[in-house]
């Protein structure tokens, strides 16, 4: 909202209105006090405009506001009459800012209409409320979650030479603007709420330390590294590694935590248009390739989308063994990866106009710069050169003429555009190959740089001559499809879903180890003089456990959100990991041949990493769920609400499962946050992955001028579920953001600071136990009247772990600073 003009008009109009006023203003009663001044104040001086403002609103229970200030409400103003001053209002304070509760002593009037606004604010959802007799006008915060209101402060405008005086405030708390950037609630609340209290991490003395790794596990950082991430580069074992590790996209991912419709509409908008694109899966089949592939080259590139991280590079390797499997002889198979081996180049046509021909040359032995291969594209254009002036030496100087060609050969061969257009026409019309290029990973690129991808894919495709197949995240082509290029072309789309992530893991877990065990070991690795045994032992421990737990994949599905180069990355880090006891692992499996990794290491990896506690940079994959942006012990469950609200039934959801902004906003006004606060926690969820916006805003597109977070829609993650359903109950995930957590409660606080930097389990679980009664403690003081989120139910669920914490520690001896109990 934005006032129609200026605030210095707004001014000059109030100084007209006043000097206007009649001397029996006094005696004007109510309705005479609205229609003949606040009218005119709202609308004439600060710049309302209907619908924004709404007059005589009927309340539920009773009553009628006078103005709703905002769309929605976000301030009600109640009028008096003129008669009605304030007039006993304590002296001695020349400043706007009073405090309320002397004032409504002093005056009774003043008492009665605030007492009065207040229910109209709450029952709107309003955090502001104003009250006005005319010469009179106060402001003040009518929500303040887990603060009375009347012990805050108030804005007070005392007599119409105030107006004009302090205008410029008048202007900036209650013109359209400032009540929708919410000026006047920031500004009270900073006078009112008191700083936060400083997390434990600050009594650490180095609470961002890392924590380094012995040789055992730096051996097997290095080998889990090269087994299961490196491996599949290794041109030894390529086919064999995507024939045994590819997980086909149609598998089911039977441990998401998502519904089968929230998967199924997983990129249902990603075009913008409204149009569902198809899935990949359609070609993953020998038998679905021929079919597509029968019907000829188009003259669009197809675009596969799909989030980072997806499988978007295993789905074309996996494409390039089924045509093998078709048609080796006839198909010429091109895999452009602009990720990592283009960031060299100086731009994009020109890395693409030499990886063709080097491609050609070095897999299918097509030289398309030799003489014979030239003289058989361009024997129409050497024809014409032979009817032409120097095709003349041809009989005359036989010499002169081989020059004439050459020269004239050459400068086709330098226009390496047509050049390269001409030999993929030979190839594909002239000896009946069909070409199929992919330009790989251009997601990992710039968006400018993704642009000129596709404009690339988009030229060599309209020549008809191949197949072309461009890899875009949903983000990219949304943004493009709206203000880049593919704005200006209808492209043909395909998304790739993620698969299960147990499978993923368990795949390569296997392949790694049949390498670990001497099974299948390539040439490259003669050389390598590591104690493969330790790994073996490790990996074997470690797939032994993905396959028995059903806790663990779980954990992994869900806690990756389907990213599975994330998952990859998180057991390869865990081989080795700092905070993982891979000595006792080793020695175990290697002694008994029985061990199973419990839970708790794979999520004390996830959420330390490589640091010795705790902190926000610490792990890609755990959010915080308890953090505060206001001094306010309420808002530690802020996000699970939201989390909860918006996966629930409860909230007005589309046919995708997303919850309209303003909704949320709505709900959690209901249960007494601000806005602000509401919003803010939106972007931050989304930014960690544990919301979704349908075009990943927050997290990779940034709001546009205009945009607003209340207007965007959101539903919840795998990674967001998997953290209010189970994480945020469980001893690792507590332990963890214990120290990273403002507490509000002064000995909770003392006792989690004084126990923050020890690593003794007994010490760990007192801390843990105490921060975990005081949220259950501030979760009861709360009072949320909610159905679809059950803190203290999450935290039952878990107790069993703190009972096998506690046993541990007392098996350990550890009790000199008291014996640790099972919690209950």
């Amino acid at each position: 909202m934005q006032a129609p003009y200026e605030m210095t008009e707004g001014l000059e109009r109030l100084k007209s209105i006043l000097s206007e006023r009649p001397s029996d203003s006094a005696h004007w009663n109510e309705a005479q006090n609205r229609f003949q001044f606040i009218d005119r104040l709202l609308i004439e001086c600060l710049g309302w405009e209907r619908p924004a403002l709404k007059v005589e609103e009927t309340i539920d229970g009773g009553g009628r506001a006078d103005y709703l200030l905002g769309m929605p409400c976000k301030a009600v103003l109640e009028a008096k009459k003129e008669s009605k001053l304030w007039d006993t209002i304590p002296a001695g304070h020349s400043g706007l800012l009073r405090k309320i509760k002397p004032l409504m002593t002093a005056s009774k009037a003043f008492s009665e209409v605030v007492t009065q606004v207040i229910p109209y604010c709450s029952l709107h959802g309003a955090p502001i409320a104003v009250v006005c007799n005319g010469p009179q006008l106060a402001i003040f915060q009518a929500i303040t979650i887990g603060q009375k209101p009347l012990e805050g402060d108030c804005y007070l405008f005392d007599g119409f030479s105030k107006y004009i005086q302090e205008f410029v405030t008048l202007w900036t708390l209650l013109s359209p603007e400032g009540i929708t950037e919410n000026r006047a609630n920031l500004n009270l609340a900073r006078h009112r709420n008191p700083r936060l209290p400083v997390k434990a991490s600050q009594s650490i003395s180095e609470p961002n330390k890392y924590r380094y790794r012995d040789r055992l596990q730096e051996e097997l950082r290095t080998l889990s590294s090269l087994l299961l991430e490196e491996i599949e580069d290794n041109p030894e074992l390529r086919i064999n590694f995507y024939r045994d590790c590819y997980v086909p996209i149609e598998a089911n991912n039977r441990h998401l935590l998502l519904s089968k419709q929230i998967i199924d509409s997983r990129y249902r908008r990603v075009g913008g248009d409204g149009i569902s694109p198809a899935s990949a899966d359609s070609m993953s089949k020998a038998s679905d390739l021929t079919a597509d592939f029968s019907m000829g080259a188009g003259s669009r590139p197809i675009v596969v989308v799909g989030d980072v991280g997806v499988g978007k590079s295993s789905f074309f390797e996996n494409l390039f063994l089924n045509i093998i499997d078709i048609e080796s002889n006839d198909t010429v198979f091109i895999n452009i990866n602009l990720g990592v081996k283009a960031t060299l180049s100086t731009d994009i046509k020109t890395y693409v106009l030499q990886s063709i021909p080097d491609v050609l040359s070095t897999s299918y032995g097509i030289d398309i710069f030799s003489m014979e291969f030239v003289n058989a594209i361009y024997f129409k254009e050497i024809q014409a050169f032979d009817r032409g002036v120097e095709g003349a030496l041809k009989d005359i100087d036989h010499s002169a003429y081989q020059q004439a060609k050459i020269k004239f050969l050459k400068e086709k061969t330098l226009r390496s555009d047509l050049h390269l257009h001409a030999s993929l026409g030979h190839l594909s019309r002239g000896r009946n190959k069909r070409i199929i290029l992919v330009l790989d990973n251009a997601d990992q690129r710039t968006f400018e740089v993704q642009q000129e991808a596709f404009l690339i894919a988009q030229e060599l495709a309209a020549t008809r001559n191949l197949f072309v197949f461009i890899a875009l995240r949903p983000s990219t082509f949304f943004m493009s499809k709206t203000t880049g290029a593919l704005s200006a072309y209808h492209s043909k789309l395909l998304t790739i879903s993620p698969p299960p992530a147990d499978e993923v893991i368990q795949r390569r877990l296997t392949f790694a180890l049949r390498i670990a065990e001497g099974k299948s070991v390539p040439a490259s690795f003669d050389g390598i003089r590591f104690n493969l045994q330790n790994i073996a032992s490790f990996l074997r421990a470690t797939l032994r456990s993905v396959k028995s737990n059903e806790e663990i994949r779980q954990f992994l599905g869900n806690i990756t959100g389907g990213n599975t180069r994330s998952v990859i990355e998180l057991i390869t880090s865990f081989c080795g990991s700092p905070n993982v006891d891979a000595r006792k692992i080793v020695e175990i499996e290697f002694e008994k041949g029985n061990y199973v990794v419990p839970l708790h290491e794979f999520t004390k990896h996830a959420l330390l990493g490589e640091f010795s506690y705790y902190n926000p940079q610490s792990s890609l994959f755990a959010c915080n769920m308890f953090d505060v942006s206001e001094a306010d012990s309420r808002e530690h469950f802020l996000s699970n609400l939201i989390v909860g609200y918006v996966s629930s039934n409860l909230g007005k959801r589309d046919n995708d499962g997303y919850v309209r902004g303003e909704t949320i906003i709505r709900e959690l006004s209901r249960l007494g946050f601000i806005e602000n606060q509401v919003i803010g926690r939106l972007a931050t969820l989304a930014n960690k992955r544990i919301l979704e916006t349908p075009h990943s805003h927050f997290r990779e597109i940034e709001l546009r001028e205009g945009e607003s977070a209340e207007a965007l829609n959101y539903r919840a993650t795998s990674i967001g579920l998997y953290h209010i359903k189970f994480w945020v109950g469980s001893f690792s995930f507590l332990d963890a953001m214990s120290i990273d957590t403002p507490i509000f409660d002064e000995a909770v606080r003392e006792l989690v600071c004084s126990l923050a930097p020890s690593f003794e389990i007994s010490d760990r679980y007192k801390k843990t136990v105490a921060f975990r009664r005081y949220l259950e403690e501030k979760w009861h003081q709360s009072s949320f009247d909610t159905i679809y989120y059950d803190f203290p139910a999450i935290l039952s669920a878990q107790a069993h772990a703190f009972d096998l914490v506690a046993k541990v520690a007392m098996r350990r001896g550890d009790t000199r600073k008291g014996r640790p109990r099972p919690y209950r």
